[in-house]
């Protein structure tokens, strides 16, 4: 197969276990104040797909042939945010419907709570469990009653249909979050895990108790990655960079990580900017899908 990668084995269509889904929108990240141009990470996350990730891994001993891998477009430009955001939330049901999990590209880190709307909805009955990695916590209240891109798990917390014990912040930084959002988290019984006490356990070792725990009490559960959760010395290519932050090991590591377990059933990937910076970002993206991949092929050939 020699140099054959990932991409080349992808579909077109809705049904696989692993299905692509972009959201090309920031408007949820001119709302909340940043920068624009995530708009066009999912265009960009494909186009590094391409040159990224052999479909034979020797070091892991992992072969991807065994993975249905397909690609169901984008929610289609030129709706409002509110109206995007209903139809991300339909696309993302269709994929968990048919037993595929979603693998969501964006555009701002406001996809985040209709997607997490559609595990909830499609999981009726059943326990839901989130985490968000990211440097900010996102529970900022609504501007002038509208979503943005700070805002998804404020949405979330305040949704009725989700036990808020069964939300954790990972790897978020208290320079970057107010006390009155952290307050909020904590006063609807979330959890934080600070990025400084990450580190003293581990990144991967950290993220791996945290899924653990919080599986052990979840039907399913939604990992949503925000790239500024990376140090801008791997991913400068976000609408607000830190000096602090995941390694780009750390970060391939968890996602891979969160393929492997048996009840993450959906993932999100947030923030991509090309505008600002394009391919040491747009690597680090694809590399996390790649990652995410062999995670999921080792959980389907029941290798831990």
């Amino acid at each position: 197969m020699g140099d054959v990668k990932l991409a080349d084995i992808m579909q077109s269509g809705e049904s696989g276990d692993v299905v692509v889904l972009g959201f090309p929108y920031d408007e949820g990240v001119a709302r909340n104040g940043g920068r624009p141009g995530a708009h066009l990470g999912p265009e960009k996350f494909r186009a590094w797909l391409k040159r990224f990730g052999s479909l034979h891994n020797p070091e892991v001993e992992t072969d991807l042939t065994s993975l249905k891998v397909s690609d169901a477009g984008d929610v289609p430009p030129g709706l409002s945010l509110e109206e995007a955001h209903t139809h991300l939330t339909g696309k993302v049901a269709v994929v968990l419907q048919a037993g595929g999990i979603p693998f969501v590209i964006g555009g701002g880190n406001d996809q985040s709570y209709p997607n997490a709307r559609a595990l909830i909805e499609t999981r009726s009955g059943q326990q839901v469990g989130v985490i968000n990695i990211d440097a900010h916590l996102d529970v900022r209240p609504l501007n002038s009653g509208q979503a943005h891109s700070g805002s998804p798990f404020r949405l979330l917390l305040e949704d009725s249909r989700f036990f808020a014990d069964r939300f954790i912040e990972f790897a978020a930084q208290g320079s970057q979050c107010s006390r009155e959002h952290a307050n909020f988290v904590r006063q609807r019984n979330g959890r934080i895990v600070w990025l400084n006490e990450m580190q003293k356990m581990g990144p991967a070792a950290s993220f791996d108790s945290a899924l653990e725990e919080l599986g052990s009490r979840c039907d399913a559960l939604f990992v949503s990655f925000d790239l500024d959760s990376v140090a801008a010395a791997h991913a400068p290519g976000v609408s607000c960079p830190g000096v602090l932050g995941l390694s780009a090991r750390d970060a391939m590591k968890i996602a891979e990580t969160a393929g492997r377990h048996p009840v993450v059933f959906l993932f999100d990937l947030s923030e991509y900017n090309p505008l600002i910076e394009e391919e040491r970002t747009g690597r680090l993206a694809a590399g996390l899908f790649y990652h995410f991949c062999l995670g999921v092929a080792a959980r389907k050939e029941g290798r831990p």
